[in-house]
């Protein structure tokens, strides 16, 4: 299959009440089905495709390394079925079904697969989606402080700012609401690309993972034509869209937490960051800038439950331009 016809089985598949999932691999049962892919489709491609359809990716396999950390309820229905055969496998939840899509090992080398196996959705009156918790602010957090943050988070990885000239003006015109000073200083210095070989940042890149206003246009668009059905991307709240209220994801990482502002129209200038650490764990709101925030993620062990000091990890920054995969 072709990446649309790829795409149209996979929302065949993935439609609430559809058929039950049997796979006719040979070795394989029920919970799941693999579909083909075309030799002419790479991974790249596909990764992106789902993304602007599904939302905010999981890597759970990266380099034939599996996510230790993977659950039930965090993508290992995707893996099961290959035992230790992955190199790469990308996922998203998306109602009670995963959809994932990666490389298999095999004697003639690599072969992509595009998989949809059962995911047990929590009902909607357990979900811990609908409920936010207002983290107290910091000692040292003020709207003053914002540049020394990025001044820190320069600091604290060694990079060079490139000094990028971006046309922030036009990008908050289609946004309709001005983007916190910081976090245009922080995009001028960064572009796009990866802090601590973990955590995303969308800032100024060429393609949808690495550049907010294109993550942002695809959410947009998928909204607008009914893509997610009746399953919100960004649980209890909508999309952001010009003149209203909502989420604009500025952040990920590879265990698929989700940084994100909330912004109101009717409230310009004010961005608190909202933050999730899985789905479906609740949204954690700082009143604090985008830059404290992502220092305190790659420096403070105890800037819980989101600091990955703890993990050794190391203060880096690759760009987006190393080619690092996706």
């Amino acid at each position: 299959m072709g990446d649309q016809e790829l795409l149209d089985a996979v929302d065949f598949l993935v439609r609430p009440g559809g058929r039950e999932l049997v796979c006719g691999r040979g070795g394989h049962g029920t919970g799941h089905v693999c579909l083909t892919v075309s030799d002419v489709v790479g991974l790249p491609t596909l990764v992106a495709r789902f993304s602007r359809r599904y939302g905010q990716l999981r890597n759970l396999v990266m380099g034939g390394y599996a996510d230790p950390k993977v659950t039930e309820r965090t993508g290992l229905p995707l893996l099961a079925p290959f035992g230790g055969e992955l190199a790469e496998m990308r996922g998203w939840a998306f109602g009670e079904r995963w959809i994932g899509c990666g490389a298999v090992r095999g004697g003639s080398g690599e072969q992509l697969v595009v998989i949809v196996a059962e995911r047990d959705a929590p009902p909607a009156d357990e979900s811990g989606e609908e409920f936010v918790r207002v983290v107290p602010p910091r000692r040292g957090t003020r709207s003053g402080d914002a540049r020394s943050w990025v001044r820190r988070v320069l600091g604290l990885t060694g990079w060079e700012p490139l000094g990028l000239a971006v046309d922030w003006a036009e990008i908050e015109k289609e946004l309709g609401v001005p983007l916190p000073a910081d976090y245009k200083e922080l995009a001028e210095a960064f572009g796009g690309g990866v802090f601590s070989e973990s955590v995303s940042f969308m800032g100024c890149g060429a393609g949808v993972s690495f550049d907010l206003t294109a993550g942002w246009r695809a959410g947009l668009s998928a909204v607008r034509e009914g893509t997610y059905g009746s399953v919100s991307a960004d649980g209890p709240y909508d999309h952001y869209t010009p003149g209203g209220k909502g989420v604009v994801t500025w952040g990920s990482t590879e265990w698929a937490d989700q940084y994100c502002w909330l912004i109101d129209a009717e409230r310009p200038g004010h961005c608190p960051v909202l933050a999730r650490s899985h789905d479906p764990g609740p949204w954690y709101r700082y009143d604090m800038s985008t830059a404290e925030f992502l220092h305190r993620v790659l420096a403070d062990a105890d800037f819980r439950p989101f600091g990955i000091a703890q993990y050794g990890l190391g203060a880096t920054f690759v760009p987006e331009s190393a080619g690092r995969p996706l």
